[in-house]
């Protein structure tokens, strides 16, 4: 193996099994032997380029960046967890291990489940297609795309714990409102004032307790857009610290369905042609204007 082990050192990216073959002047099951060695002795790592399997070898000081123990694995199961951990909390289907790995179904799908007994990954079913899986490494986390987040209990919409929390957000942004109104008499310092963030937002849901789960602030964001798009809620933009744009939300007042020309004071004012700045009729001191900018 100390032969292979140079071969390795020239190629710091490593090298394919093709190259192998060329450079190392032994037979073709006594390279595999080999390299199962050092696959074992936990010597070697692995990497896939599509479906070329590359093998590298390891610094000394280091135990291959893996979160998982690869040591008594055999070759394909070593191939497989590299595979299904580059996948990340997304996880991969049996078609794509089955393409990176060149491995045949069966003989895959007997390695799938070897690392399963031995905890070193896991199945999961997505929300949008429970008939099939995907795969990814037994202590990470699914991503919410899989699972459906908050708002799903296995494969089942939670209908009634959303409205109940769109309610109660709706709630707190009324309250919001009301109280700025109530405390500041200038219309601009109110508006400001009945604004809130998404994590103000998050923050009161974590207080009410109605939520088994701590909610994602991408999750928060979804009810708030809910409750725009319905026709409850205002979104504005401000801007933060270092120029950082940032979403605020605030409750408004319902008023009939009109043109937005006509929700404007000045769009059914009799006297628009007389009013200017500073005029006897004018916006500054216009009581219907202050009203309008309380919306």
């Amino acid at each position: 193996s100390s032969g292979i082990n140079a071969e390795y050192g020239e190629y710091p990216e490593g090298c394919t099994d093709s190259l192998l073959k060329q450079k190392m002047k032994m037979s073709p099951s006594k390279l595999v032997a080999v390299i199962n060695k050092l696959l074992t002795s936990d010597k070697v790592d692995l990497k896939t380029q599509g479906s070329i399997i590359i093998y590298q070898l390891k610094a000394e000081s280091t135990s291959a960046g893996s979160t998982v123990s690869t040591k008594g694995m055999n070759q394909e199961e070593k191939i497989v967890l590299k595979i299904i951990e580059e996948s990340g909390n997304k996880g991969i289907w049996v078609k794509d291990i089955r393409f990176k790995s060149n491995l045949q179904l069966t003989q895959l799908n007997k390695v799938l489940k070897v690392l399963e007994s031995k905890k070193a990954i896991k199945s999961v079913r997505p929300v949008n297609d429970s008939k099939k899986k995907v795969y990814m490494l037994y202590d990470s986390k699914p991503d919410s795309s899989l699972t459906g987040g908050a708002w799903y209990n296995q494969s089942d919409f939670e209908t009634e714990f959303v409205d109940i929390l769109g309610r109660q957000v709706l709630t707190f942004l009324q309250r919001q409102r009301a109280h700025a109104e109530v405390t500041h008499s200038d219309p601009m310092a109110a508006q400001r004032n009945m604004m809130v963030d998404i994590k103000q937002v998050k923050n009161f849901i974590s207080q009410l307790g109605i939520s088994k789960v701590e909610l994602e602030e991408e999750e928060v964001k979804q009810i708030l857009e809910s409750l725009v798009f319905d026709g409850f809620v205002c979104r504005t933009y401000m801007l933060g610290e270092g120029g950082k744009r940032i979403t605020f939300y605030r409750a408004i007042k319902h008023q009939p369905l009109t043109s937005g020309l006509s929700r404007v004071p000045c769009g059914v004012c009799p006297l628009l042609s007389q009013c200017t700045p500073g005029g006897q009729v004018s916006p500054n001191s216009c009581v219907y204007m202050k009203e309008w900018l309380m919306f």
